[in-house]
This record gives C-alpha cells, sequence and structure tokens, in this order.
C-alpha cells in the first residue's frame, strides 16, 4: 500500500455490485488512486492511516449508472429542426452543461450514438476541462441518403456538406475513415428508415413496415473498415429486416431492435447479440406530447411504436435476449439526459425483476461501450465510479432517480448528506 497517492474508504450500509451477486450487507470498500482495491465489511477492511473515511449509514452503494445510448445534440430539444444551423460552439457548451448533470445524476458513463460535438467533448472532458460522465461518442450518424435521419426538409447539397450521408461500398469505407480522423471511438449507422410517404421518416409510421436504408454489402463494407480501425458498430434496427442485415452483416450493438418475428427473435439469442432498450425515449415523447403542442399524427405514430416495442420487449425478455439499458434521450427541455434512471424503471415495469435490471444498466451497459473491464460493476481493480441511494434499488427501483452520493473515479462528486450542493 505505500505506493498509493489517494486513499479513501467507503462505508455503507448496504453493497450492490451489480455483477448479479446478492447485495452485501453492511460492506465498506478501500479506494486507491481512484479505483476499488478491496471490498469487505464495514468494521474490518483495513485502510491505511492517512485514508479519507466516508461512512454513508444506512444508505446503498453500488456502480454508477450507464447510458448505453443517448445523443449530446446541443440544441433544444422541442427545436430539433435547428440541428443543420445552429452553431457548432453553442452545441457543445450546451452539451458540456448537460454532460455535467448527467454526472451529477449518478449516470458516470455514457455512449454519445451521434452528434458532431461528441468526439470533441468527450475529449474536453478526458482532459478534465469539464465535468461529465465517461464518454464513447461515435460523432455525426452515418446514413444513406434518404436514410434514418437524412434532413429531408432541406436541399441534398446543403445536407451532403453536413457529412452524414453515404451510399455506395467506397463511400461508406471513407466516412468511416472521416469519423475517425474527428476523434471517433465507436460507429453509428441506420440501417432503417420510413416509407417515402411515412410522415415521422426516421423511425418510420409502422415499426412493422420499415424501409432497408443499405445493402448488405454496404453493411459489411461498413463494419470491416470500422473493425480495421479497431472501432465498433451500432446500428439503428427497427424492424425484422434491419434486424437481420445486422446480424448477417457483423454489427456489433444492437439499437432498439423491436418490430421483429420469432426466427430473428431466436436469432438474437442463439448468436448472443446485445440490444440496447430505449423504453425512455418513448416514454418522454408521452409525457411531452400535450405540453408541447404534437400533432395528433405524430401522438399516434409514437403510441405505435411504444405499443409494438413493449411487445418484443416482453417476449425477447422471456426468450432470453440479453439488453443492455440506454434511453435515447437528446437534452432539455422534452428530453432531460440527467433523467436516465427512467429507463431501470421503465425496464422494470415491462417486464425485468429489479436485479436484472440493475445488472443490465451497469455491469451489461458497460459492455456495450467496451468498457466493462473498468466499470459498471464493483469489483477489484475497477475504477471507482460509485453512487449512494438511500433506499434498496432491488426493493424500489425509483430510488435510482434521487442519487444522494456520487464517487467518480474516486473523487467525491456530489454529497448530499454534506449539504446537498455538487462539489
Amino acid at each position: 500500500m505505500a505506493d498509493y497517492e489517494r486513499a479513501t474508504l467507503l462505508k455503507a450500509g448496504r453493497m450492490l455490485d451489480c455483477t448479479g451477486a446478492p447485495a452485501r450487507e453492511d460492506a465498506a470498500v478501500l479506494i486507491l488512486d481512484g479505483r476499488i482495491h478491496e471490498i469487505g465489511h464495514r468494521d474490518a477492511l483495513e485502510a491505511p492511516a492517512d485514508a479519507l473515511v466516508i461512512d454513508r449509514g444506512d444508505e446503498t452503494i453500488m456502480p454508477g449508472m450507464v447510458d448505453a445510448h443517448m445523443h449530446f445534440f446541443g440544441v433544444a430539444s422541442d427545436n430539433i429542426g435547428t440541428l443543420p444551423t445552429e452553431r457548432e460552439a453553442y452545441r457543445a457548451l450546451r452539451a458540456a452543461g448537460e454532460a455535467r448533470k448527467m454526472l451529477e445524476a449518478g449516470i458516470t458513463a455514457a455512449k454519445c450514438l451521434g452528434s458532431s460535438v461528441g468526439p470533441d467533448l468527450r475529449r474536453a472532458i478526458n482532459e478534465g476541462h469539464v465535468p461529465g460522465p465517461r464518454l464513447v461518442a461515435a460523432g455525426e450518424f452515418i446514413c444513406s441518403s434518404d436514410g434514418t435521419w437524412d434532413h429531408l426538409n432541406i436541399p441534398l447539397d446543403w445536407a451532403k456538406s453536413l457529412d452524414m450521408l453515404a451510399d455506395g461500398i467506397e463511400a461508406v469505407r471513407e466516412i468511416v475513415r472521416r469519423r475517425v480522423r474527428k476523434g471517433a471511438n465507436w460507429i453509428k449507422v441506420g440501417l432503417s428508415k420510413g416509407h417515402v410517404d411515412d410522415q415521422y421518416h426516421p423511425w418510420g409510421d409502422d415499426p412493422m413496415k420499415q424501409v432497408a436504408s443499405y445493402s448488405l454489402e454496404e453493411v459489411k463494407a461498413l463494419v470491416d473498415e470500422a473493425h480495421r480501425n479497431k472501432l465498433k458498430v451500432s446500428a439503428h434496427c427497427i424492424g425484422d429486416e434491419a434486424v437481420r442485415m445486422a446480424l448477417d452483416g457483423g454489427i456489433d450493438i444492437i439499437e432498439h431492435g423491436y418490430g421483429i418475428e420469432e426466427d430473428t427473435r431466436k436469432r438474437l439469442v442463439d448468436e448472443d447479440a446485445l440490444v440496447v432498450s430505449t423504453i425512455a425515449q418513448l416514454y418522454f415523447h408521452e409525457q411531452a406530447a400535450d405540453p408541447f403542442h404534437y400533432p395528433g399524427w405524430l401522438k399516434d405514430v409514437f403510441q405505435t411504436h411504444i405499443d409494438r416495442m413493449r411487445r418484443d420487449f416482453e417476449l425477447s425478455l422471456r426468450a432470453g435476449v440479453r439488453y443492455a439499458l440506454g434511453t435515447d434521450l437528446i437534452g432539455f427541455p422534452t428530453h432531460p439526459q440527467n433523467a436516465g434512471a427512467k429507463e431501470f424503471e421503465l425496464a422494470v415495469e415491462w417486464g425485468m425483476d429489479t436485479r436484472q435490471a440493475l445488472v443490465a444498466g451497469t455491469h451489461i451497459s458497460a459492455e456495450a461501450l467496451s468498457m466493462q473491464h473498468e466499470i459498471g460493476s464493483l469489483q477489484k481493480g475497477n475504477l471507482a465510479d460509485i453512487i449512494g441511494v438511500t433506499a434498496d434499488p432491488e426493493r424500489d427501483i425509483k430510488t435510482l432517480q434521487n442519487v444522494n452520493f456520487v464517487m467518480f473515479g474516486g473523487d467525491v462528486i456530489v454529497d448530499k448528506a454534506a449539504g446537498g450542493e455538487a462539489r
């Protein structure tokens, strides 16, 4: 122990390591230089004489939450049409403020799956310039012309200048290289879209009537180029054709993954595919619909999607599909990223037991970021990203929406028992 620089002994009434093991009562965690050095009983675990002792009393401690799918758009979510026109500097500054709120809410890691400011925000957080969760960032979306996120309300040349459109095998290889050049450490591609006459083009009016955005050959080329650069690929997949294409094309993580048939569900299980849930995005649309004056047709579209998403989530859970928890939240005011704990509650409401949800939103979500050996569980050697809550989350999953204590790499970020202020 003589080589350490910082030592902290964290004590609590209960500890969930989020590996699926039972809770440990009267726990203590010894943290050296920002990592978990040892776990034991609060009355027995020895610490260096100069260690900082933090006693959380009867609280439950657990790993920080991991949002496996979100976006730092950096524009008002009720005016998303400004994405092609808003200045990047403003978007980055706004996103930095949202990142701090996420960290203070106990979301200590996240994957930003589509935003041109994501890689630079990740860099600023890593260099210590702004506070925020550990980030995986895909940079701007990748889609075909008329694909998932194409801005159909602006001229094609303008849309192309945003560097999100790629058509053809060589073009998808080139755009992956440009993402790497801009600092992305993950790739995000859209594999499904609505019909030409659908009113809600990005997700389509009906999850069972999606159109494929790419050919299988294009998907394989994109994945090959990403993997050559040591990056993994997430794919927006709604509808059976898109999910099957993702499996056939070697996609690493399937986002959304509903609107599917039983044989495709069986493939997800047999191939041990990882699917990210994204329930909260539609939930917050429901909550925003009346206050923000959504048109009737859009309310109907979101209801169609949430009904099918819930049906497939329940069926897939029973079949044994592996889920990480991601929110798909894009920012204030309608979809605040610091409300990510709602995903845990919704997953339980839709059929997960609480322990399963806790593991899905920490350990498995860390796997969805390729960080499962660093974060997402309280185990020796992992980074000390730890949160504390008053109640036992296995009994009341909603307690995650009111985090009292946040430790990030061994540093205390929030300690409400010490006055309620983030520091």
